[in-house]
């Protein structure tokens, strides 16, 4: 199987790495538009399997050229969101299967051409849109009729320091665009949009202790496929809501209040500029990760009923820095499963064409029992609790 995964960041390293490592995986071609970000991964992994191209992927016929030539099996886009939609209608048009993990509402567009090419795209591809979708899909498949979904999950430093009590485990600017765009929920049975930030609610998690969540636009594909499941047709309320630790949210507030993250430019002695933009500037080496160490908290909670009965499902999912290989959790969680959805897609075990998200393949209890299965390999487990 030959694989291409656009991107040489976080995320993109750490799925290069881990497919590398499969038996099943012949070659690996990473890419970037910086030279010297494939060179720092190729240093890193060191495996003849690994090669690097530099291109501009925004560029359409470079990208086409690339594909063209290399003829690979699947494209993993670990791309920002701003660029992996213009990546992935350059994929469609090539006719090449595609593991992304980002997802936009365009996306959907693409189905049509996507069948005809007789390519299937996974959207969404990480822990949350992407795993988070994969587990509501799968009890979905099981209840008669769901009543209640709620997604919680965070990317968290594991020791909270000011000023936010939190630093980045991706793009500062799409942490920006979270709290500000409104969240899309289903709210008694019918989608609505909420304030970003609203719905706090405290919470609790042994482990790491008092947390809080609030609504954010998590649910991605599961808007448009919901009533694809004759148990979610009805579903009464679904949201997902982002954990951060306990005050945050008013600290976002302030300074959303202050017009700090406003984007309208303004001028400060002749020179024009978005105050969002000069917040990122300022507080992006400030809340780097740096030599700190993160985990990933989720927590999806579904409500419904199954053979007559009530029924509770909670599965809580709680991954650490790995010490080791000094990868972040986030890119853990989020790359290791594009990577093995990657290889189900390269090997045709994950059937479909057009666009296939997440939730659908839940609803495949084999690929999924071998989802998790390979997730434990890597250290990474889900607690599932079910109350009758």
């Amino acid at each position: 199987m030959k694989v291409m995964v656009l991107g040489a960041g976080m995320m993109g390293s750490v799925v290069a790495m881990d497919l590398v490592k499969s038996n099943i995986v012949s070659e690996v071609i990473l890419t970037s538009k910086f030279k010297e970000e494939v060179e720092k991964v190729l240093q890193k992994i060191k495996s003849d399997k690994l090669s690097t191209v530099v291109v501009d992927v925004t560029n359409s016929t470079a990208l086409s050229n690339l594909l063209r030539r290399e003829n690979v099996d699947v494209v993993v886009n670990a791309l920002p969101h701003e660029i992996s939609f213009h990546a992935l209608k350059t994929e469609v048009n090539e006719g090449v299967n595609v593991v992304d993990l980002t997802f936009e509402d365009e996306y959907m567009s693409l189905h049509k051409i996507a069948q005809e090419k007789g390519i299937i795209i996974v959207p969404g591809c990480g822990v949350a849109p992407g795993l988070s979708n994969m587990l509501v899909g799968h009890v979905a498949s099981r209840l008669e009729k769901a009543k209640m979904v709620k997604i919680m999950v965070g990317g968290l430093p594991q020791k909270p320091k000011p000023p936010l009590e939190y630093r980045i485990v991706f793009n500062l600017e799409s942490v920006w665009q979270e709290y500000t765009e409104k969240a899309r929920i289903v709210k008694n049975g019918k989608i609505v949009e909420v304030e970003a930030l609203s719905g706090l609610e405290e919470m609790y998690v042994s482990e790491i202790g008092g947390l809080e969540c609030f609504y954010t636009d998590g649910l991605a594909s599961l808007l448009f496929t919901y009533r694809e499941f004759s148990s979610l047709r009805d579903v009464e309320e679904m949201c997902e809501k982002t954990i951060r630790y306990p005050g945050h949210v008013q600290k976002i507030k302030t300074l959303i209040e202050c017009g700090l993250l406003d984007t309208e430019p303004i001028e400060i002695k002749s020179v024009k500029i978005p105050p969002r933009e000069f917040l990122t500037k300022l507080l992006t080496p400030r809340l780097q990760l740096g030599e700190e160490k993160d985990l990933t908290v989720m927590r999806i909670k579904i409500v419904g009923e199954e053979r007559g009965r009530s029924v509770e499902y909670i599965y809580n999912l709680i991954d650490y820095y790995d010490e080791k290989e000094k990868i972040t959790s986030m890119a853990r969680t989020t790359s290791y499963i594009a990577s093995i959805v990657t290889q189900l897609v390269g090997q045709k075990e994950i059937n479909g064409t057009g666009i296939f998200p997440p939730e659908k393949i839940g609803t495949d209890h084999r690929i999924f029992k071998t989802i998790l299965e390979e997730l434990s390999k890597r250290n990474i487990k889900i607690e599932e609790i079910i109350t009758i």
